[in-house]
């Protein structure tokens, strides 16, 4: 093209002599393939001089800009530039070399999308060749793919989306299935217990005195004690979730707690027709845990095997030290109905029911397994499960963190009770046979009572009766509950006047807050274990 341009330029020359014009000749046919070449190239081919000033283009940069070839040729490369790349443009010409995306104003106003590839040539006339490449179609197929990546991004979203709320539903599902399923459970527990109990004391009213007599009232006991513990176990489980379950921890031989749980839970285990046999060390193994909490998980364990071990099966109760001396493990072995894969994966979960598939196991709530891990955690432990398999038993591995010093733990010398003395007892409970089985069991203690069913009437009998003890119910009828009552009630009876205690069906961590607040002195959750109650009251009578 160059060559072309400059034989054009002798050719026009009138001083040309024939050599000269043969030459040019020879020139022009030498570059026509290099110019046809051009004049078919997909892209723009433009010479400019230095100014901008357009000396050649092919047809097809005229094409880009919808005008004819000799319209564009003579004017400046800035005339068809969009504003905004015209200073860009120019710091690429004014380079040398260079490359860059424009904008290109066409003949009805549009601007076309290019890219320019600039080459300036100094000894040329034409200083600057531009090769155009119109990127109309790539970047309708950028957008095309960008859009495409977009709708496909939003689809996965969507896809996930829809995953996570079929999820959420058959999660949602499984959990109301696993609630419905709790409730009836519950309801079978709970009203379990109240028929043996109406049985005896039908018996207690036939004959008060007859030989079944005793027989009758230890069934009550029993009964009575079970719901208290399934009622327990809920509080646990709901306090041990929430962070709010308190552990009395001290420093106390493991091996003597293990021996003790065993012999306590061994005529359980004798009444189902399974036998215990233990393995303990010599030693003490000193541990820092609460005794009540440590013993309830043992005994979780042991009701466990008892219920999913058919009659002559054996139960092995196990206690080593870690091989580095970090660790105590308990392991409680059974020859019961075992767990495949399954089962162990889901054996601490709450509520989760039969899970060992025995005749044996319908009874309880699901809830023993995590609660037992939850307590063993909050000791700082770990508990696992382990099965070869159905029908070939289960073991309980419980490891909990071993004392580094071996000195014994000083002993606790306890004062026993001071024997009780009568008081003024005021019993505020809407509940009549509650209020009335109260007042039975105090006036049998020695004590003075008086009962009232709501929160008005109780503060009137105060101011006459003048307590020496309340014990109120905290969910009574009407315009003042348990909380108000105690506050109305502190006015008149300062803290070490009179002693308040909260007996009430409500017993989380955030309730005894309350009562507390509110000004009662003890929090007792129904039913209290009547032996307790008097064991409260013995160790007042050096306070009032």
């Amino acid at each position: 093209m160059i060559a072309t341009v400059r034989v054009r330029q002798e050719a026009m020359n009138p001083a040309g002599s024939g050599t000269g014009n043969e030459r040019v000749l020879m020139l022009e046919t030498a570059s026509r393939p290099y110019h046809i070449l051009v004049e078919k190239m997909q892209q723009g081919a433009v010479a400019a001089a230095a100014d901008g000033t357009i000396r050649y283009c092919n047809r097809r940069f005229a094409e880009m800009l919808k005008r004819p070839v000799d319209e564009v040729i003579g004017a400046s490369v800035y005339r068809f530039l969009a504003a905004p790349s015209q200073v860009a443009y120019a710091e690429v010409a004014g380079s040398g070399s260079g490359q860059g995306e424009f904008g290109l104003v066409r003949s009805d106003g549009t601007v076309t999308p290019v890219h320019v590839a600039v080459n300036a040539i100094q000894d040329s006339e034409a200083a600057t060749y531009l090769i155009v490449t119109d990127l109309t179609e790539q970047l309708a197929r950028r957008r095309a793919e960008q859009l495409a990546e977009r709708l496909e991004h939003e689809l996965e979203e969507r896809k996930r989306a829809e995953d996570a709320l079929r999820l959420s539903e058959a999660r949602i599902a499984e959990a109301s299935r696993r609630k419905d399923e709790f409730l009836a459970v519950l309801s079978h527990e709970l009203r379990g217990p109240l028929a043996p109990i109406q049985n005896a004391l039908h018996v207690l009213q036939r004959d008060p005195h007859g030989p079944l007599a005793q027989q009758a009232r230890e069934i009550v006991e029993r009964q009575t004690t079970l719901m208290a513990r399934l009622t327990d176990d809920l509080l646990d489980l709901s306090r041990i979730s929430n962070g709010t379950i308190p552990l009395r921890a001290v420093r106390l031989d493991l091996a003597e707690l293990v021996r003790r749980a065993a012999e306590d839970y061994r005529i359980t285990l004798e009444t189902a027709e399974l036998k215990l046999e233990t393995r303990l060390p010599e030693k003490e193994l000193w541990v820092n845990g609460d005794a009540t909490r440590l013993s309830q998980i043992l005994t979780n364990v042991l009701q466990n095997a008892s219920k999913f071990t058919e009659a002559g099966g054996k139960v092995l109760i196990t206690l080593s030290e870690d091989p580095d001396g970090s660790a105590a493990i308990i392991a409680v072995r059974d020859t019961g109905v075992g767990m495949d894969g399954e089962h162990l994966a889901r054996i601490f979960d709450a509520f989760r029911l039969g899970t060992r598939g025995s005749a044996r196991s319908g009874g309880g709530l699901g809830i023993g397994m995590a609660l037992a891990k939850g307590l063993v955690e909050l000791h700082g432990g770990r508990i696992a499960a382990s099965s070869d398999g159905p029908g070939r038993g289960c073991e309980f591995s419980i490891r909990l963190p071993l004392e580094r010093e071996t000195a014994p733990a000083p002993k606790v010398i306890r004062s026993a009770p001071a024997p009780t003395k009568s008081y003024r007892v005021l019993v505020i409970e809407d509940c009549a046979d509650a209020a009335e089985s109260m007042e039975m069991l105090l006036e049998l203690m020695g004590h003075d009572v008086e009962k009232v069913h709501d929160g008005p009437a109780a503060v009137e009998v105060a101011k006459r009766y003048r307590p020496e003890i309340v014990i109120c119910d905290i969910g009574l009828p009407g315009p003042m509950d348990g909380y108000a009552v105690a506050e109305v009630l502190r006015r008149d009876f300062p803290r070490g006047s009179a002693f308040m205690i909260a007996l009430t069906g409500y017993g989380q961590h955030k309730d005894q807050l309350r009562s507390h607040e509110a000004g009662f002195d003890f929090h007792l959750t129904k039913p209290a274990d009547p032996r307790e109650l008097e064991k409260l009251l013995a160790s007042l009578s050096s306070q009032i």
